[in-house]
Order: structure tokens, then C-alpha cells, then sequence
């Protein structure tokens, strides 16, 4: 299993981590700064929402495709995403993380060099949705039976690997297909060949919480009546 489970009142919580527990899930993929109908393959943080559909309600999950993040005080988010949007008086350019209002941020802000440097990477123009890491945003604190506690954070490892585009390839994929990873997407489920990954519980290295290894959560993904896609766990 996971690194623990939440016990609240003697029962077992979050049985959907339970080896071999099969829940159904809606993914969401998106790029971060750019607004409905903006290309996919522009440079830009890529994030995903992931609903599961447990026995005990809704769990939502959300995640980017990078590791770090800009910012660590969380009172700074507003700004960040004002600098990443497009210019005010002129609404360019869509989803494009590089240009003026975004380098004034980073370079006032030493934090945001690490996330800086994944997205100015070949991270920044991932190949596929199919072929994207996936790193939850949030913090959980997780309590074994014997109530003692594990703080994690969810990682998506792609079973396709992790491939990016080249900047031509991106800007001519723009042009030519600016749907292009939606459709590829699309066209993969289709054709039955449906995402699929491994689903990893990270320990958080704390001074409190230590932990020698991470667990691995195998899944995979089957159609399901819900219009989503299910994952299968394993330990």
C-alpha cells in the first residue's frame, strides 16, 4: 500500500490507495496561461485536475507537469499569474510563459529561477499529454494504523517515457494543428490505446517525518461508463 491510510474513528479512510481498489477518474489537462482556443504546443507550464471517483465522494487532485513552482509564499500567486498573462493592452502573447511582464517577475523574484529553468527547458513543450509527468501541488498527510503520520505528495510517471518538442516543432505544430495535443489525445483513446503510467506516493523529507523509500502505485487505465477513464492500483 501506500505509505498509510487515514483512520478516523477505529475505520479504515482513503480505502480508494487499498491494493488492489479499482477507481474511476476524470483527467483534465491544460496549459496554465493561456485562454480558450490558445495553441497547445506553445512553451508553458502544463496542469491537470484529477477527480476520483471513490466510494466515500469526489478526491481531487491537482498537478503540474514541473516539479517546483515559482513561488513559495503563497501570497504571491496573484502575481505571478498577472506577470504570466498576456499584456493588458493588447492581450499577446497567448500562453507564452516568456515575454516582458514575466521577466520582470523572476528576475525580482530569485525563488522563481528553479521552475524558470524546468519551463525554459524541453519540459515546457511536452510531445503528448501521454507522454507528461505529473507532480501534485499539494501536500497530504497520510496516518498508518498505528497512527503514525507520513506527509507525501502524489507523482504521475508516464509508461511512454517523458518526451518534449523541439522549439521549431512547436511553433510549425502551432500553425498547423494548434489542437494538436488534445487531438492526439483523443485520437489515442479512440483507437483504444489508452494513457497509462504509475501513480507514486512521494515522502516528504521533513525533520519530523522520514521515510527510506517511496511506494509505487501501478495503474492503469480502462474505459468506464463515466465518459473518464479508470485506474487499476497495485501495490
Amino acid at each position: 500500500m501506500c505509505s498509510g491510510l487515514w483512520r478516523r474513528r477505529g475505520d479504515l479512510k482513503a480505502a480508494f490507495l487499498a491494493e488492489g481498489v479499482e477507481t474511476p477518474v476524470f483527467v483534465r489537462f491544460s496549459t496554465v496561461l493561456g485562454s480558450r482556443g490558445s495553441a497547445d504546443t506553445v512553451r508553458d507550464t502544463r496542469g491537470f485536475a484529477t477527480k476520483f471517483y471513490t466510494d466515500e465522494g469526489v478526491f481531487d487532485l491537482v498537478g503540474n507537469n514541473i516539479p517546483v513552482f515559482f513561488i513559495q509564499d503563497a501570497i504571491k500567486f496573484p502575481d505571478v499569474i498577472h506577470a504570466g498573462k498576456p499584456h493588458p493592452d493588447r492581450e499577446i502573447p497567448q500562453a507564452q510563459s516568456a515575454h516582458d511582464t514575466f521577466w520582470d517577475f523572476v528576475t525580482l523574484h530569485t525563488e522563481a529561477t528553479h521552475h524558470t529553468l524546468w519551463n525554459m527547458s524541453d519540459r515546457g513543450i511536452p510531445r503528448s499529454y501521454r507522454m507528461m509527468e505529473g507532480f501534485g501541488v499539494h501536500t497530504f498527510r497520510l496516518v498508518n494504523a498505528e497512527g503514525a503520520t507520513t506527509l507525501v505528495k502524489f507523482h504521475w510517471k508516464p509508461k511512454l517515457g517523458v518526451h518534449s518538442l523541439v522549439w521549431e516543432e512547436a511553433q510549425i505544430t502551432a500553425g498547423v494543428d494548434p489542437d494538436f495535443h488534445r487531438r492526439d489525445l483523443a485520437d489515442a483513446i479512440e483507437a483504444g490505446a489508452f494513457p497509462s503510467g504509475n501513480w507514486a506516493c512521494r515522502p516528504s523529507r521533513t525533520p519530523r517525518t522520514r521515510c527510506s523509500r517511496a511506494s509505487i502505485c501501478s495503474i492503469r487505465r480502462r474505459s468506464s461508463p463515466r465518459n473518464s477513464h479508470r485506474f487499476s492500483r497495485s501495490a
